[in-house]
C-alpha cells in the first residue's frame, strides 16, 4: 500500500494548495490525525458542551485529484473494520 506509511506531515506533497490548506491555522478545514489519516471538516454545530464538528476522511486531494489514501488504509490506521 503506497500511502499506508504516510505520517500527518506528509500530506500536501501533491500540490501547493493542499499544503497551504494544512498549514494555515485560521479557518483550517483539513487535519491529519496522529494515526496518519487525513480528514476534512464538513460541518459544525454549537452544543451546550461547545462546538462539535463532523469530519470525513479524504480519499483524493480536492485540488489536484491525486489519491491520498484508500478506505482499506484508513481502516487499518484507525484500527476499525467498520469504516465504510
Amino acid at each position: 500500500m503506497p500511502f499506508f506509511s504516510k505520517r500527518p506531515a506528509e500530506f500536501g506533497s501533491c500540490c501547493q494548495e493542499l499544503k497551504d490548506s494544512l498549514t494555515i491555522p485560521q479557518e483550517r478545514f483539513f487535519s491529519a490525525s496522529e494515526e496518519g489519516v487525513l480528514y476534512i471538516t464538513i460541518g459544525g454545530i454549537q452544543t451546550e458542551d461547545g462546538m462539535s464538528y463532523l469530519d470525513r476522511a479524504v480519499l483524493f486531494c480536492p485540488f489536484c485529484g491525486k489519491r491520498l489514501q484508500t478506505v482499506e488504509e484508513i481502516r487499518q490506521k484507525a484500527g476499525s473494520p467498520t469504516i465504510q
